[in-house]
This record gives structure tokens, sequence and C-alpha cells, in this order.
């Protein structure tokens, strides 16, 4: 699992543009331009990268409502993406569904529809990993879930599920410490969330999700074992929420120390520390990254802006059978 230099700068510039991204969406969202709700990745792109950049082709996830990039490293186009924010016929979701956050599959890139009641989407993952077993598909599942959706009874009964028949699947549970308003302390009954997967009978761990090559290596040895029959995981990574839950929570449960104290770590920043220290990246490169990716999104914006709206036809399609 060990990673080349061109790999190493290849995660670097994945959580660039996960920040760019992040930063381009909110603007966009107050602009009237995005057509669902956003909720920022801003403290998370660690996480939400080293752990999309360990699936293999054949493999399946279910993204959470946070960071758009992992669409993108599993092959969909940043143009097309970005259209489906806009609601433009030409884009993912042909302006029929929010992309942004929830209810949205593409199956050419592994991306399972699910629905936006958190906790469900998961048991759609154990089953997607269900037929990879049946059909011999030597591939795995890749679940995000927040910490919130720890407490679900359906993540419970999917997790038992995945783990009474060996089921090729990864769940990966994404704690910044918030659910919404309710702080993790409050609403979960153990200090880790790893610790309950002794009670289904697989192996858990609870890692550094500021760390993109702890998150790479971890998720990529459980998706390995997965693959090789070995069963399901549990991976719990901890982060920091920067922001509040999402663009219209007005963030009055949290102090102005507690807001300060989630951005003493920049995972980004972190990495990029890093990578200059191995003498992979200068200020010369940092440049150019960045400069590359805000060229290619705001590409793509203009693209989107381009675009047409969806007309009824469109919008009908695949709701209702026609003919006899």
């Amino acid at each position: 699992m060990g990673l080349a230099d061109t790999q190493l700068l290849e995660l670097y510039r994945w959580m660039v543009m996960e920040r760019l991204f992040d930063e381009k969406i909110n603007s966009l969202f107050r602009m009237g331009k995005i057509m669902s709700m956003f909720h920022s990745v801003l403290g998370h792109e660690a996480a939400t990268v080293g752990a999309a950049y360990a699936l293999l082709d054949g493999d399946a996830f279910i993204p959470y409502h946070r960071g758009k990039v992992v669409y993108l490293i599993r092959g969909m186009a940043l143009d097309y993406f970005v259209a489906g924010l806009f609601g433009k016929k030409e884009g993912f979701g042909q302006g029929r569904n929010p992309v942004g956050s929830h209810m949205c599959g593409e199956p050419a890139i592994g991306l399972l529809p699910s629905v936006g009641c958190v906790g469900s989407p998961p048991v759609v993952g154990v089953g997607a990993a269900l037929a990879m077993k049946l059909a011999h598909r030597g591939n795995a599942t890749l679940i995000f879930i927040g910490d919130a959706g720890a407490n679900r009874g359906d993540v419970h009964e999917g997790m038992n599920f995945a783990a009474v028949l060996k089921l090729p699947v990864v769940f990966l549970f994404i704690n910044n410490g918030w659910g919404l308003s309710v702080p993790a302390s409050y609403s979960t009954s153990v200090n880790r969330i790893s610790e309950r997967a002794g009670g289904y009978g697989m192996p858990g761990t609870t890692i550094d999700g500021r760390d993109v090559l702890k998150v790479y290596e971890t998720v990529s040895g459980a998706l390995e074992r997965a693959r090789g029959g070995g069963g399901p995981s549990l991976v719990e990574v901890t982060v920091s929420r920067w922001t509040a839950h999402s663009v219209n929570d007005p963030d009055v449960y949290r102090t102005d120390a507690q807001r300060e104290e989630a951005r003493r770590v920049d995972p980004v920043a972190e990495y990029e520390g890093l990578l200059r220290t191995r003498g992979l990246l200068d200020g010369d490169g940092i440049r150019d990254i960045r400069t590359q990716c805000d060229a290619a999104l705001d590409a793509a914006i203009k693209y989107a802006d381009g675009c047409t709206e969806p007309d009824m036809e469109c919008l009908l399609s695949g709701v209702y059978k026609t003919g006899a």
C-alpha cells in the first residue's frame, strides 16, 4: 500500500481541490446557484480524500453529505458534476435531485443511490456488498457515515447483518464531535465509536482523520481485507468541523473558544508541510497546484452557467412508466 511520489502529490492536489471547491460552493450557494443544501467539508479534507483514494475500480461507495471530491476521484467529470450542482439538464442528476448533499447515484463510478435520511444509506451499501459476495466480484463497498449516524437503528442492523454474513464492506465513521448541534459526548454511550465493533464481531479502530496518509493506509487495509473475504470492518476517523453544520445553521451552540480550537490543526497545511520536508513540494509547486485547481473550477462553473434548465420531459423521465 506504499504510495509513489506522484501519488503523494496527487493526494495533495485532491485535498487542495476539496478545499477550493468547498469555498466556491459556499459562495455559489449564497448566490442562489446551487440547487441543494450545502454542508462544508472544511477541516475534513484528509478524511474524505484519503478514504476515497483507497477505492479501486469495481468497488462501490456511499458518500455522506460533506465533501465533493470523492465523486471526482472516482472518475466523474468536473463539468458534469458542477452542472448537476446547478440543477442543469446536462449535469449529474439532470436537474432532478439535490446532488450536492444527498439522493444521487452513478453506477458507472460505483456511486450507490441513497436517500437523505441520516443513517439509512448504509443499509443500501450493505445490500451492495451482499450482491458483490454472491457474484464473487472480489470488490468491496465503502460507506461514509457521520458520527450522528452511529446511533441509528438501521446502521446497527446493517452492521450486524454484514458481520453475520462476512460481507465485503467497510463502515467509515467520520466523527467531528457534533450531530448538528448535539455533541457526540451527549448522544453516544462510548468514548469511541470503534468500541462498538466488538459487539458485532468485526475489527474496529479509531485514527486521526486529519492525517491523510493514515486515513488512506487504514481504509486501504480494511478494504483489502474485505475484498479478500475477511468480512466487514469499522473505521472511525476523528476530525474537527471548522464551520457550522450547514450553511443555514447559526452555530450558536458552540463558543468562540470551541470554534477556534476546531481550526487549530489544518489538514491541508499539515500534509503540505510533510511534502515540503520530503522535498516533494515547494512554494512554486504549491502555487501551480492551486492555480490549476482554481482554473479547472472556474471553467466548470462557466460551463454550468451556460447549460440549460431541465424541462418537464426531463423531470418526469424515469418517474412514470409510459407505453403498453
